[in-house]
């Protein structure tokens, strides 16, 4: 008798930005796998996403209704009664929000450690009170999923030592599958006219030549720093301009006031959210990509900046260097005149824009979606065996 895997998929998509394209392309390459039918498979989804993944899988999975926020009181009372009328073996959860009172098999992944280091004021929207009781409670749940969990799934090495650390835990229960980069970044699969180009930029009244950064701006991003480093860069490269994508309204607002505040409005492009490919014309064009960033896990918007064909500058915080090896220009994050000096050398120095770029596209074929799907695969079979 088949076993049957359910994979908590409520952060499907690409709105939930790491953890929803982490969601999305596990489900994508799974499907894929010779031996996916060994097992019977469960998806548990928001209301709102179910028919796109009913048209997407077919009958690939069988679909539950899960409408729980996560982080939420519901999460953590409510879930676990859905979650136990389906008689699954495993359950895959691609985040640490697991609900303390679901006591059946499962695995986690967890991306990364940076709550118990980013915190306090900076770090929230919400009332310093709700704060302090919501953070309270991510110690709780994030304890409670480390210690009953049969595996953890990380994406790098760093974040298993992390882990190894801060919860004592048995290292062999940790399996780090590193991330990949989609196709639709890759400027060897994928190329565009001119035409397609311009209009892109136009669209999004992107200015030539410019600085890019993709991702969240959570405090952690340092992008206060970013700011200031790109005011002193302009001095030596006065053309240049930071073109900030971000698909996450929270910490925008905030944002907007200090680029006021620093008097960068003339020189900094919010553009909001980009879909991937248009994405993948902005990272082509851009004459770098820089990342400040003080804490990650893997560092996924850089490799995909490297298969565009960009430059890549990045801090040599946690992970980073792991993850990219030489294919990164790369500077401490907390010295604004040593990311100045990384900006205005990539920019005036097309020796080594064209050497960052041909290593950054070597080092981005090393990882894939593929990779890390067959790596978690493997691990569900030698739990469960007897899949059939």
């Amino acid at each position: 008798m088949k076993k049957t895997i359910g994979i908590d998929a409520r952060m499907y998509g690409l709105k939930h930005a790491g953890i929803g394209r982490y969601t999305t392309s596990l489900l994508d390459e799974l499907t894929k796998l010779e031996n996916f039918s060994r097992f019977n498979w469960v998806l548990f989804a928001r209301q709102e996403d179910l028919a796109k993944l009913k048209e997407k899988y077919k009958d690939k999975f069988h679909y539950i209704k899960a409408n729980f926020s996560h982080y939420s009181l519901a999460e953590q009372i409510l879930f676990p009664f859905v979650l136990y009328k389906i008689n699954c073996s495993l359950i895959h959860f691609p985040h640490f929000n697991v609900p303390i009172l679901y006591r059946k098999p499962f695995v986690i992944t967890i991306h990364d450690l940076i709550k118990n280091y980013s915190r306090g004021p900076e770090t929230t929207t919400r009332n310093q009170f709700i704060y302090f009781i919501k953070y309270l409670g991510y110690q709780l749940v994030i304890k409670n999923a480390i210690r009953k969990t049969q595996k953890i799934f990380t994406p790098s090495q760093f974040i298993k030592k992390q882990i190894i650390d801060q919860y004592q835990t048995n290292p062999e229960k940790i399996v780090a599958t590193p991330e990949g980069i989609d196709n639709k970044f890759s400027i060897s699969k994928f190329q565009f006219s001119k035409k397609e180009k311009e209009e892109t930029l136009k669209k999004y009244q992107i200015k030539k030549p410019y600085l890019l950064y993709v991702g969240s701006v959570y405090p952690h991003k340092n992008i206060d720093r970013l700011i200031e480093a790109v005011k002193i860069a302009r001095e030596k490269v006065p053309q240049i301009e930071l073109v900030i994508v971000c698909s996450r309204s929270i910490f925008w607002e905030r944002l907007r006031k200090k680029i006021n505040l620093a008097k960068a409005r003339g020189f900094i492009k919010l553009t909001g959210f980009i879909p991937d490919q248009n994405l993948a014309i902005v990272y082509q064009e851009a004459a770098s990509f820089i990342f400040p960033s003080l804490s990650e896990g893997f560092g996924l918007p850089p490799l995909e900046a490297m298969a565009s064909g960009c430059p890549v500058i990045s801090s040599n915080a946690t992970c980073l260097p792991e993850i990219y090896g030489r294919a990164a220009l790369f500077f401490d994050p907390l010295n604004q005149k040593e990311i100045a000096e990384k900006i205005i050398s990539i920019i005036k120095n097309k020796k080594l824009q064209n050497q960052y770029r041909a290593r950054g596209l070597k080092k981005a074929g090393e990882y894939s979606w593929e990779k890390m799907a067959k790596k978690t695969f493997d691990e569900y079979q030698h739990l469960h065996p007897r899949g059939v």
